[in-house]
């Protein structure tokens, strides 16, 4: 297969949708000579920050010279950004002969537990690692992460950033069900550690810490107050700085990182789509993937740090099943227009839902111009070209992925490897 067909044979694995559960990646695993087992891990879950945190973890370990494996889900534009060795994704003519040797085992494995395409990018990811004898794999959970494919591993350090809702038909309903899933990563005598601050999610990370007798580590907010500030912009990213310094500390005998190094590191880590700043036909744009409630929060919070009175152009996409008319409220004092988009996904909303939401809000400014517009590439051809007000991209990953592909003149097929093709 070359590289286009090794992506269609991915998306053709999408198709089949996405389940839960750990047989089957053990049983691909075992396959593959279990490769798991001669690797190092941390491994990360939580309902927001694990992309920072692993970032945060991936730049300060290779800032001393460690081999670095970086798992990650989803991309953005390219799909080899998903598995990354020294800060580079893996390279086109890699990931087709992975492919080829993942899907060679699959011939192998007893009927009924042919894996899902999540279950076979985890397969991918361990024979990547281990292939490249990386000495630390920062390793982020999917989804959950009691059943999360990712769970196969027996990490170092676990890392469960904190707990709200989000995935609620695959994880539960409350937020004590969500920690319950989430804390399912913590290993017996491993450490755990946490910034979680709603009681019931932290009532049950402590009952399997317990259970498991693994220290726990709690990351407290209130304590962050003159701490340095981090390449990535926001409080919350102070958080997650935080917490990647904690377990930089836990790990020390075995992965000892100098103090300066570590400083360097935290300042000088980037991460696309958190807030980020890029400059398009004279115009700032900020692109971030906030898509649940408390990513909105984060976002409006640096809206409101950053623009300081300014108001910005936003252009919104969201997925149907997301909190989009929350999200739009805690945007829309930061806002003297929107557009409103789709996203690239079957699940998304609809532009013009969106306008009609707006349209009848009461959190809308007066005067506030609403847009609707059939595609992304329309609404940024429609922007004014003498406006200097800041444009802010935000609502989905789906969005910003696009977004980055357009705006660097890249190629957009690849972001359709995220959509999820079967429903529940």
């Amino acid at each position: 297969m070359n590289y286009r067909e090794t992506l269609e044979y991915l998306y053709r694995l999408r198709l089949f949708g996405t389940k839960l559960g750990l047989k089957n990646i053990a049983r691909l695993a075992s396959e593959l000579g279990s490769p798991q087992d001669r690797l190092r891990f941390i491994h990360v879950a939580g309902t927001n920050g694990k992309g920072s945190v692993c970032a945060f973890l991936d730049r300060i370990y290779r800032e001393e010279g460690y081999k670095v494996g970086l798992f990650t889900s989803p991309h953005l534009v390219r799909f080899g950004e998903r598995l990354q060795i020294q800060g580079k994704p893996i390279p086109d003519d890699r990931l087709v002969s992975l492919v080829a040797t993942i899907r060679n085992t699959l011939e192998n494995l007893p009927e009924g537990s042919l894996p899902t395409f999540f279950e076979f990018l985890t397969g991918m990811a361990l024979q990547y690692f281990v292939e490249e004898n990386c000495d630390i794999v920062i390793w982020e959970s999917g989804m959950g992460g009691r059943l999360d494919a990712t769970n196969i591993v027996s990490p170092e350090c676990s890392v469960i950033t904190n707990v709200s809702m989000d995935h609620q038909a695959w994880l539960g309903d409350s937020v004590r069900m969500i920690a319950r899933e989430k804390a399912g990563i913590i290993k017996p005598g491993k450490p755990i550690v946490t910034a979680t601050t709603h009681p019931d999610a932290l009532e049950e990370i402590q009952l399997q810490s317990t259970r498991t007798e693994s220290p726990l580590y709690l990351i407290n907010p209130e304590q962050l107050s003159g701490t340095m500030d981090p390449g990535l912009k926001g409080v919350h990213q102070k958080i997650n700085a935080a917490i990647a310094r904690k377990v930089v500390e836990l790990l020390e005998p075995q992965l000892p990182i100098p103090e300066a190094s570590l400083e360097k590191a935290l300042r000088q880590t980037t991460l696309p789509g958190r807030f980020q700043e890029i400059v398009w036909q004279n115009r700032k744009i900020i692109l971030d993937v906030a898509h649940n409630l408390a990513g909105y929060e984060a976002l409006a919070d640096n809206c409101r740090n950053t623009f300081q009175g300014i108001q910005c152009e936003l252009i919104f996409a969201s997925l149907d099943d997301k909190p989009w008319k929350e999200g739009l409220e805690l945007l829309l004092p930061h806002c003297e227009s929107v557009h409103c988009v789709p996203a690239n996904s079957q699940r998304t909303a609809s532009p013009l839902d969106l306008k009609h939401f707006l349209e009848h809000s009461e959190g809308a400014p007066k005067g506030l111009n609403i847009n609707a517009h059939a595609s992304f590439e329309a609404c940024m051809n429609s922007l004014s070209k003498d406006s200097r007000s800041p444009v802010l991209i935000a609502g989905s990953f789906y969005l910003v992925g696009d977004s980055l592909a357009f705006l660097q003149q890249g190629d957009h097929q690849e972001t359709a490897l995220n959509e999820w093709g079967a429903k529940l």
